[in-house]
């Protein structure tokens, strides 16, 4: 992909509302990843929660080893891995087993957690979570790199006790050589941004209230990767690789867009701390407010187009994660949305310098 290229992913969060059931939500996402690869989507995140009907999938690893085994070319995501939850041996293992499944197509999105009641589902301690995320970090990118792991912590230690190695061989090594791409996901601080630029990582952002916003944030990435000593076409390259997280729905028109994707969204950020986890703010605001502010992109294929011709104009950002299932819409309406998306929006933005 050059840098001049437009790329776009969706999102799966399996929200499991009233008027859904949990094997729907699950078989909904698998299809709407398999849709995804047909249409030419470059890339499709998969969220990782636990004990909350928001988000009902524990282990991105596992949907996203079925959903390679039925998509050729699509970049399977994690949005987000979250380090401080898992062992990192175990992650090491299984991620790379996921580059190798999919054929070098793994996407790894990496992120803190935030939910208290995830981490008291684990019996682990909030306050050690920035900790425990850079040991399970570096554990992690030792592994890829070297295929070895000798690593000894305040939190992890592999090898662990006993006497029967010094280290421990990763196997099997991912595809993607030294490692996977990283993408830190950016939902609420400028810190995780920040250290993203430090590392030479792309990353997604959250829905900003504000394409101002993003732009800003953009901008604070690029002078924090150039402090760090990164040249301005690495810096290129990474912000072109990156993207923002975005509701999505496209339809025959604008009234009825609003109509069909209402209910859906609303009932997803009626849960107050879900909007500041989607980059929405604490505010209640009414769904009217949200388009207004262009967190939303919606209408009819020429309205969508134009959006985003626009958006890219203000933020410069390289891609876009098209969130078309917010609170679990009707399954028909989502991939008939896809279909308009990609059909009949990203054809308007060809040659668009996004």
């Amino acid at each position: 992909m050059s840098q001049g290229d437009l790329h776009f992913g969706i999102f799966c969060l399996t929200n499991v509302p009233e008027w859904s059931t949990e094997r729907e939500a699950v078989h909904k996402g698998i299809e709407q990843i398999n849709l995804a690869d047909k249409l030419g989507f470059e890339e499709a995140w998969v969220a990782e929660h636990n004990a909350r009907r928001y988000g009902i999938i524990s282990s991105s690893q596992v949907l996203l080893a079925a959903c390679a085994g039925t998509t050729q070319n699509i970049r399977l995501g994690t949005g987000v891995t979250r380090l401080p939850m898992n062992h990192p041996l175990k992650l090491a293992e299984d991620f790379s087993l996921l580059d190798v499944i999919s054929d070098g197509r793994l996407n790894f999105g990496i992120g803190k957690a935030y939910d208290l009641l995830e981490f008291q589902a684990y019996d682990i301690d909030p306050d050690e979570r920035d900790e425990r995320y850079q040991e399970t970090f570096e554990i992690i990118m030792q592994g890829w790199r070297t295929g070895k792991i000798k690593y000894h912590g305040k939190h992890f230690s592999v090898p662990g006790r006993g006497e029967q190695a010094e280290e421990i061989q990763l196997m099997p090594r991912p595809l993607q050589q030294p490692h996977p791409p990283v993408f830190v996901m950016v939902s609420q601080t400028e810190a995780s941004l920040r250290s993203a630029a430090r590392q030479g990582f792309a990353f997604v952002l959250g829905q900003m209230p504000t394409w101002e916003e993003m732009a800003r944030l953009v901008d604070i990435y690029r002078e924090e990767a150039r402090d760090a000593g990164f040249s301005y076409d690495e810096i290129d390259a990474n912000v072109a690789r990156s993207s923002q997280l975005k509701a999505i729905h496209v339809s025959d028109d604008r009234e009825t867009a609003v109509k069909e994707y209402e209910q859906g969204l609303m009932w997803y950020l009626s849960i107050l701390s879900n909007r500041a986890k989607v980059g929405l703010g604490l505010n209640e605001l009414s769904f009217q407010d949200y388009v207004d502010k262009g967190a939303i992109l919606l209408g009819s294929s020429d309205d969508v187009a134009q959006q985003l011709e626009d958006y890219q104009k203000v933020t410069g950002i390289g891609g876009l994660v098209g969130w078309f299932d917010a609170g679990s819409q009707p399954q028909e309406q989502v991939l008939r949305s896809m279909t308009k998306f990609a059909e009949e929006v990203r054809p308007q933005l060809r040659g668009a310098s996004f």
